[in-house]
């Protein structure tokens, strides 16, 4: 439209009515840079819900000539030098805000990545260009439009750019229907708009229309990220009516997931999807041993017990009776009786004995099916140190973090029950202000050395069913023991002040839960000086150790000193200042952390803080001068850019602590 009279309106207002000033404010400015009227027939430009014409995204380079551009070097140890990409990707090139060059949009498959081992792909945006699978300019491999090829219109920096037109423009990817494209991108959007305006600014207006678009996305079977947005609101109403249980730290964690299961899903990643409910699947017979049992209690109201056992292969399941109900029914709920076929037990004989199952199921998690339909009898247990349980212990510790760590970067629906136990051998210490001390037993070894252990503990069974060899008594890594409630109604605080007076320089098998960098949650301890009528153990929530059933130990050799760790904690801050206050936040007190990170030769942290805060003060206006929205939506890439990295970085740094 090049003349006022080609847009009219059959109102009786017209032409001076509300319906033609809306239409045109909404339509793009023809810029030189725009298509030519015969673009649409060339089929460049897509109809719009709305019934306007707008461009598809173009294809657009990360920087000015990416081609030739080569990524800085990073003196961060947890990055290390970023190396040249492939053809056919862009570099990582620091983004100048300030100097009005706006990233990349989303909708495309320009995206830069780290070769760092620990970070591995950097979480941005992909730029507006088309991917290779769907219609649209030949790319270089620097992302400029190849020679030959008119640029496409439609620039990453104009706000007419809609989202159905993004995710529509596209040709979906292998797994990924249109359909669920688009519902990623309103997710997206819709996210980045909350975590503009903080918790004080997601009212009921914003939780309604995020929850809105999660309904769209579990219609289109978007099952992961429409999870992930009900809980992101759960966390918002928690926080706005001031509820003790919330954490910022798991709103910002569950964010983060939301929007990264957008990117993931944008650029066609079919695993992202998930799956709606996992049923029980039937896992053949079973024959079980009792491992421990453990009172529950949550912050959302459910409480019961879990009792854990272990198969012939070291695999481990998990029975549980948890529901609704009142916290005190943690102090009981080990000794109710497990409903599994004809066994009568409970929860705590059932650790410390056995089953035999026929034809059991199991859901994907590690969880039974139990109830009065399954099959299963009461078989005898074993012992911690006795065959097949004594092979938890043989896993060497680095592969039991590994596991840990790995499954911790999953959605939590997605993990098993199993995935954060440390089966640990050791040395009580004493205390300090961080809890039981525990040196841990040298492993054995042989002469292939420390990579000729199993990769799992099935694997550590001895062929001819003897008892796999001891760990080798020594001063190895010192653990942290801590308690997973500090409830005095629950015995664990107890338990362990006892164990930290009179057990030190005494030995025991422990089995607790990774709670962080050398720290783990006890919940069951062994010891051949254990009192018998303990059967084997103690679950330290649920049996309360006394004086008479500690040997007494030595004096204390010393405490070791807390080893140091990155100062990663300053970007977790800054992160979870922005959930919290949105991007008024980082309008003061990030310089002060960009400056610490670089100090500590944390060069990858400082860039992605520093890029944090320069999202968050950008505020640019169209020429009818309102408020540019692609303004959330770089602050969102921003956000999400320095959460990645936080979170593989942190995942390192826990790693090395283990070592």
């Amino acid at each position: 439209m090049r003349e006022p009279d080609d847009a009219t309106c059959s109102c009786l207002l017209s032409p001076r009515c509300l319906h033609r000033a809306a239409v045109l404010s909404a339509a793009p400015i023809l810029t030189d840079d725009s298509p030519p009227p015969a673009a649409a027939d060339a089929g460049l430009v897509s109809p719009q819900p709305d019934g306007l014409a707008r461009a598809e995204p173009s294809n657009l380079s990360v920087g000015p000539d990416s081609s030739q551009t080569t990524p800085p070097e990073s003196s961060d140890p947890f990055v290390g030098a970023v190396s040249p990409q492939p053809e056919g990707s862009a570099s990582f090139e620091p983004v100048d805000l300030s100097a009005g060059r706006v990233p990349p949009r989303p909708g495309g498959s320009a995206s830069f990545e780290s070769s760092d081992p620990i970070v591995g792909p950097v979480f941005s945006r992909p730029a507006g260009s088309v991917p290779p699978e769907s219609s649209g300019p030949a790319v270089d491999g620097g992302g400029e439009p190849a020679s030959g090829d008119a640029a496409p219109a439609g620039h990453a920096d104009s706000p007419d750019v809609s989202t159905a037109s993004r995710a529509g423009g596209r040709a979906a990817a292998s797994g990924v229907s249109r359909a669920q494209r688009e519902a990623a991108a309103g997710l997206w959007v819709v996210a980045a708009e909350v975590l503009t305006a903080g918790i004080s600014g997601a009212g009921a207006v914003a939780q309604a229309e995020l929850l809105r678009v999660a309904h769209q996305g579990r219609v289109a079977g978007l099952h992961t990220a429409a999870a992930a947005a009900v809980r992101v609101v759960e966390h918002l109403r928690a926080a706005r009516r001031e509820d003790p249980a919330f954490h910022r730290a798991d709103l910002a964690s569950d964010l983060r997931e939301l929007l990264i299961t957008c990117h993931r899903l944008e650029r066609g990643d079919a695993c992202a999807v998930g799956v709606s409910r996992r049923d029980y699947q039937p896992v053949g017979d079973l024959r079980l041993f009792g491992l421990f049992c453990e009172p529950i209690r949550a912050t959302t109201g459910h409480a019961g017990a879990i009792t854990y056992l272990a198969d012939t292969q070291a695999r481990i399941w998990a029975v549980s009776d948890v529901k609704p109900a009142d916290p005190s029914v943690a102090l009981t709920a080990t000794r109710a009786s497990v409903d599994l076929g004809e066994v009568r037990l409970s929860h705590h004989d059932l650790s410390r004995g056995g089953l035999r199952a026929v034809n059991a199921h199991a859901a994907a998690s590690g969880r039974l099916s139990h109830g009065r339909q399954r099959q299963a009898i009461t078989a005898s247990g074993a012992t911690w140190f006795d065959t097949p349980l004594g092979a938890l212990w043989q896993q060497p510790l680095a592969a039991q973090v590994d596991r840990w760590l790995a499954a911790t970067a999953q959605p939590p629906h997605e993990r098993s029950h199993a995935h954060d136990l440390a089966f640990l051998d050791g040395t009580i210490l004493g205390a300090d202000r961080r809890g039981l001390l525990l040196a841990l037993d040298h492993p054995p070894t042989n002469s292939a050395g420390y990579g000729s252990f199993p990769a799992s503990p099935a694997a550590a069974l001895p062929s001819d069913g003897s008892q796999p060899s001891r760990p080798v008594v020594g001063s190895g890594l010192t653990v942290a023991v801590g308690v997973p409630h500090e409830d005095p109604a629950l015995a664990y605080v107890g338990n362990l002040r006892l164990l930290a007076e009179h057990a030190v320089g005494q030995r025991v098998r422990m089995i607790g839960r990774f709670a962080g960098p050398g720290r783990v949650e006890a919940l069951a301890l062994a010891a051949r000086w254990l009192p018998e009528r303990y059967g084997g153990h103690v679950d330290l929530g649920a049996q309360r150790l006394t004086r008479a059933d500690v040997p007494g130990g030595a004096e204390s050799p010393g405490v070791p000193a807390e080893r140091p760790s990155p100062p990663l904690h300053l970007v977790r801050h800054q992160l979870e200042r922005v959930v919290a206050a949105g991007r008024t936040a980082l309008l003061s007190g990030v310089d002060n952390d960009v400056r610490r990170l670089a100090d500590a030769h944390l060069g990858t942290a400082s860039a992605v803080v520093a890029a944090l805060e320069a999202a968050g003060v950008r505020r640019t206006r169209d020429v009818f001068g309102r408020l540019d929205p692609h303004d959330a939506q770089l602050l969102a890439e921003a956000w999400l850019t320095a959460a990645a990295y936080e979170q593989a970085a942190a995942a390192e740094a826990t790693r090395q602590a283990w070592r």
